[in-house]
């Protein structure tokens, strides 16, 4: 299974790259889960997501400062919701290891959080940047 569509894509290819590793990570854990092996690959997903994120929200930040992006405030905030919330899930998984409960939340956070995020916030970014 594949989250990766082009109707993804925002047209700022530093930022499409860095969202197909993303959404890689996505599909590596629904891959995992598929064959019942989600508990096991929970953890290298969370330390991928969290290092990722990371990097990448950075450079999407960056990015927004040096083109003056309006929306650039109100992204970050939604950057900063999601590492204190993918974080909390890596705190819950140190506390008590992998569990089915802790890979289904993981999913529906990566997959609702990030297909979201890229379709709607990083579209209005990819537009911004193409129309200067």
């Amino acid at each position: 299974m594949t989250y990766w569509k082009d109707s993804l894509l925002v047209g700022v290819k530093d930022i499409d790259d860095q969202h197909r590793k993303l959404v890689n990570a996505i599909d590596q854990l629904m891959d995992a889960c598929m064959q019942g092996k989600g508990r096991a690959a929970i953890e290298q997903t969370l330390q991928f997501t969290v290092s990722y994120t990371k990097e990448h929200f950075g450079f999407e930040e960056k990015l927004q400062a040096q083109c003056a992006y309006p929306g650039m405030a109100a992204h970050k905030l939604l950057h900063s919701q999601f590492i204190r919330d993918i974080n909390t899930i890596f705190n819950e998984f140190e506390q008590t290891g992998p569990s089915v409960s802790l890979t289904g939340k993981l999913n529906k956070m990566l997959v609702d959080w990030l297909i979201n995020h890229i379709t709607h916030e990083d579209k209005k970014l990819g537009d911004f940047i193409n129309k200067k």
